[in-house]
Parts: C-alpha cells; sequence; structure tokens
C-alpha cells in the first residue's frame, strides 16, 4: 500500500499557513482533466549532469516505493481521465528493467503520444525493438557539439559518443526525434555550433533553456520556493508522478507536492493541494510584474510547441481554452485594443494561415478566427522552440 512520503507531510502545514495568505480563485480553462503526464520511473541515472534538476546520479536508487503493478495502474487512471500524452523520465529511464512493459501498456491504452526522455547511452537491442515496434518518440538531451564539453556537463568520459550514435541510429530509422539542450557556464557560446551539427544530422525539432535552479542547478543558492522558476502554467492538465509516490504539477515543482499516488491521479488532480498550488502560483506572478529582475521560463519544458501542420485542426482563440505552449523565441500574436476586431460572421471567408501576414488581433469577445492553411498558401512554417 502506498503512503504519503516524509516530505509531503513535513510540508503540508506550511503550505496550510500560506494559503490563508494568497487569492484562493483556482478556477481555470478545464483544470479538472488531464493531458500530460511525466513518469519519473527512476531517480537513478548513470550520468551525473551539473545542473540536473531531480538530482540524479548513480548512487540514487534505482526503485523507489512504486513497483511496476504502480507504474501500470497509474497509466490506467491516466487513460481513465482522457489522458493521452506520457513522457518516461528519470533519472535515465532506460535503466528501468521495466519500461518497455509501461511503453506496451501505454500503447494499449490508447495514448497517442508516448515519448521517453533520455540520455541515450544506454540504448540495449531490446530497447530499440520497443521503441521501433511501438513508433515511440525519443527525446535526447545534448549539452555541446564538442566532446568534451558535454562530457564536462554530464561527468562522464565517452557519453558524447555513445549518446550521439543513439541519435544518429534513431534518425535512421525513422523514429521521431528532438533534442533539448540546457544553457549553463559550462557549455556557454556551443549553442549555435551545437545546433548546426544537429540540423546536420537531420534533427528537425531543437529546443534550448536556460539554467534553473533546481536541484543541483541551484548550486547551493536558496531554491524554495522558486516559484521565478517555472513557466506559470505548471498547473494546467499536467501531473508529474515520481518513483516514491509523489505527485507535482510540473517536473520543476519539486518544492510543492501537491499528492500521493495512494490517494488516486483523480483525486489530486481535482484535490485542494493542487488548487493551492496554482493560487499560490498566481500570487507569486503577481509579484513578480513589479520585479524587473524576475526571470521568464518557457513553458512546456519537454515538449515542443504546436507545429502549423495543414493535417491538423485549427488553433482557435477562445480565451477558456488551454493556451498553446509557451515559447519566447515565438513571435507572439499581438492583442491590440486599438486593432480593429475580425467581425464575427460564419459566412466570411476564413483568414489564412501565413507567417508573413500581420496577426490578426486577439479579442476574446470576437468568435475565433478559424485558421485554415490551404488558403492561398503554398506552405506554413513555425520557427523551432527556443532557437533565434
Amino acid at each position: 500500500m502506498l503512503l504519503y512520503s516524509k516530505n509531503y507531510k513535513e510540508t503540508h502545514e506550511n503550505k496550510q499557513a500560506l494559503q490563508q495568505e494568497i487569492p484562493q480563485d483556482t478556477s481555470g480553462p478545464h483544470a479538472d482533466e488531464l493531458d500530460f503526464l511525466w513518469l519519473e520511473i527512476t531517480a537513478q541515472c548513470n550520468l551525473s549532469c551539473v545542473h540536473c534538476y531531480a538530482d540524479s546520479s548513480p548512487s540514487r536508487a534505482l526503485h523507489g516505493s512504486l513497483d511496476l503493478e504502480d507504474w501500470l495502474d497509474a497509466l490506467r487512471q491516466a487513460a481513465d481521465l482522457g489522458c493521452k500524452k506520457v513522457q518516461f523520465i528519470g533519472g535515465e529511464p532506460t535503466l528501468h528493467p521495466g519500461l518497455s512493459t509501461l511503453i506496451a501498456s501505454a500503447r494499449e491504452l490508447g495514448f497517442t503520444t508516448v515519448e521517453v526522455f533520455t540520455n541515450g547511452t544506454l540504448f540495449t537491442e531490446a530497447l530499440k525493438n520497443s521503441f521501433l515496434h511501438h513508433h515511440i518518440h525519443l527525446a535526447f538531451s545534448v549539452y555541446s557539439a564538442q566532446a568534451d564539453v558535454h562530457d564536462a556537463v554530464t561527468q562522464k568520459k565517452g557519453s558524447f559518443a555513445k549518446t550521439m550514435t543513439s541519435l544518429q541510429w534513431a534518425i535512421g530509422c525513422g523514429l521521431p526525434v528532438r533534442v533539448a539542450a540546457v544553457q549553463m557556464e559550462t557549455n556557454a557560446g556551443d549553442l549555435e555550433q551545437t545546433k548546426k551539427m544537429l540540423t546536420e544530422m537531420g534533427v528537425a525539432s531543437m529546443s534550448s533553456g536556460h539554467l534553473r535552479r533546481i536541484g543541483r542547478g541551484a548550486r547551493g543558492k536558496k531554491s524554495e520556493p522558486c516559484f521565478d522558476e517555472l513557466c506559470g502554467r505548471c498547473w494546467q492538465q499536467k501531473l508529474c508522478l515520481t518513483a516514491n509516490g509523489e505527485i507535482y504539477p510540473c517536473v520543476f515543482a519539486r518544492f510543492y507536492p501537491i499528492g500521493n499516488l495512494s490517494q488516486g491521479l483523480g483525486y489530486v488532480l481535482d484535490g485542494p493541494e493542487r488548487s493551492a498550488f496554482r493560487a499560490a502560483l498566481l500570487a507569486a506572478q503577481s509579484q513578480q510584474r513589479g520585479n524587473t529582475h524576475a526571470r521568464s521560463c518557457a513553458c512546456e519544458p519537454d515538449f515542443p510547441p504546436v507545429p502549423c501542420d495543414p493535417d491538423l485542426g485549427p488553433v482557435p482563440c477562445d480565451p477558456d481554452l488551454v493556451p498553446v505552449p509557451c515559447d519566447p523565441d515565438l513571435v507572439p500574436v499581438p492583442c491590440d485594443p486599438d486593432l480593429v476586431p475580425v467581425p464575427c460572421d460564419p459566412d466570411l471567408v476564413p483568414v489564412p494561415c501565413d507567417p508573413d501576414l500581420v496577426p490578426v488581433p486577439c479579442d476574446p469577445d470576437l468568435v475565433p478566427v478559424p485558421c485554415e492553411p490551404a488558403l492561398g498558401m503554398e506552405s506554413q512554417t513555425i520557427p523551432n522552440r527556443l532557437w533565434g
């Protein structure tokens, strides 16, 4: 039977005191639905990256309090809540002996997006067969185009070569592949060279983010609570389940557990702790608006933005819908009260989806304007996430 962790008990009273001082309006768009689930199936990693937010390393335990049946049950609960996207993370998820079983279960349950976030240094033939059979999305961590710099980040000589070998294999097999990097002092100045190398390899989706003051990234600085390290949308339709059963609203919100798997994902998703987290986050954001030193964090840290794809349905402009992933390097749609709103008329021809056109003004009182890529446009593009 799963039990609350000591950390959860110790922080509960502090959070109750905080809740009395923050706004309690926790209404929001589809706040009680689950769209995306992180499963942190192990805290152990064969590398010891200097910035790791989870403080993973070879010395951490391979298994927490959750066994394979618990992870399978979590997948079933998420599927029952309508969740269609799951990402297996760690630590290093390929260390977990049950990863292939969990991948197969996710597909059987109808998850449409199944991704493994990995350093790519431990791919066995059995894992490769599982990835290919279930057409798994793979996300790799690459920190530099130079082996010595990458290895300095991971603190493991030879890790760059192994990661590149697995990345090339995945690309060659046609699996959906993307690469994520973290910019820090160790790899400062390598970003453009790394981008060039990955593009030449055939990586189409690349992202980069700043070092977050969480886990080893805190580097001895005070990091709790650190709402300024969060994107601001952690509470929206996401949950992160860790190997000890604790649940967080985001992988980076580790200072604020909102429940435990023993309570059930549905209860935690709609429970008071998650609502209190959102209220605390809103209060912190309100304070940060007057702080010119507050840093802006990209939301959706583990998934790329929604692409402009003719086969996808149009993205409606609707204040009640969950926002499209926040990306500071993408050109935002201006919300300008001085712009003339587009008239609400179902008989009007849809506005073409064209990045070269002046953006349509955002007006929450208007009926959404459909985005129709097929109208007079030969192609549509959207900038790669977080790349200039």
